[in-house]
């Protein structure tokens, strides 16, 4: 059983909500989805590259959207540096390669409207679709199913599970971003946010999407060693259990130290 749908609470809030969008070499997709993404629904837009070498950047400068260059290299190091240029409530990770469907952005907004951390559109759940479900042979749906089964059933609850763990299509707040003090650089930092969401009983939620065809280029994670890789941090998952929670997070220290900073300026402010 799984949250597949959310429940609107009596109370809602106004929660500052940034679109990220993830690229590398990504030019063709970029002209093809840009238009059809509604950028005025969010209060943030911005970009991490890493270091494209074709004209990503200069089409996200044509729509006037701020680019960051990522020092660290690999999926979980846009994801952080994601993080660290964040100055709303939440993000919305957006990688425009065809995959995945601008009109689903919308459909993030409402659930951290009304308190959900992690909003997963999920492609594992009644009325999505996977592009593994017309083939015979369905590798990459199998595995992501049983990464799942395995997260679920070892970190999860009855009340708190998700569908597709590998799925880079979500928002998560920063406060929960930061709770889990993610440390992977890899591809494999989408399921081990996934675990540690679990883990720390984040309120999560998922909706489901239609899986698009890639628009240009092949995927950068062959299945394979991206498996193994998965694997690998899953162990280590095991190994440390809940210590992540104990961590100090550089990015909570970085709000304290600014929060401090402000209250001091206050302070001062009003003694003179």
């Amino acid at each position: 059983m799984t949250v597949a749908y959310f429940t609107k609470c009596e109370e809602t809030f106004r929660v500052k909500i940034a679109l990220v969008f993830i690229t590398k070499n990504e030019e063709a997709g970029l002209i093809a989805t840009l238009p059809k993404v509604d950028l005025s629904i969010f209060d943030e837009v911005y970009a991490i590259d890493g270091h494209s070498k074709d004209k990503t950047c200069e089409v996200f400068s044509y729509y006037k959207i701020p680019v960051f260059q990522q020092s660290i290299p690999g999926l979980g190091g846009a994801t952080l540096a994601a993080r660290a240029n964040c100055q709303s409530d939440a993000m919305v990770f957006f990688h425009p390669d065809g995959n995945e469907n601008p009109k689903d952005l919308s459909k993030f907004i409402d659930p951290l409207n009304i308190g959900y951390e992690l909003v997963i559109a999920s492609r594992m759940i009644a009325g999505s679709y996977n592009e593994d479900d017309d083939k015979i042979f369905k590798f990459r749906k199998w595995a992501n199913l049983c990464f799942a089964f395995i997260a679920n059933t070892a970190f999860g609850s009855r009340k708190c599970r998700v569908t597709d763990v590998v799925q880079g299509f979500r928002a998560i707040t920063c406060e929960a971003f930061d709770r889990l003090s993610l440390d992977k650089t890899d591809c494999t930092i989408d399921y081990q946010m996934v675990i540690r969401a679990l883990k720390a009983r984040l309120k999560i939620t998922e909706f489901p999407t239609i899986e698009g065809m890639r628009v240009a280029g092949n995927t950068n994670f062959a299945s394979i060693p991206t498996g193994i890789a998965e694997v690998k941090m899953l162990l280590r998952e095991f190994w440390i259990g809940n210590s992540f929670l104990h961590q100090t997070n550089p990015n909570e220290l970085r709000s304290c130290n600014q929060a401090s900073n402000n209250a001091t300026s206050s302070f001062l402010t009003k003694r003179r």
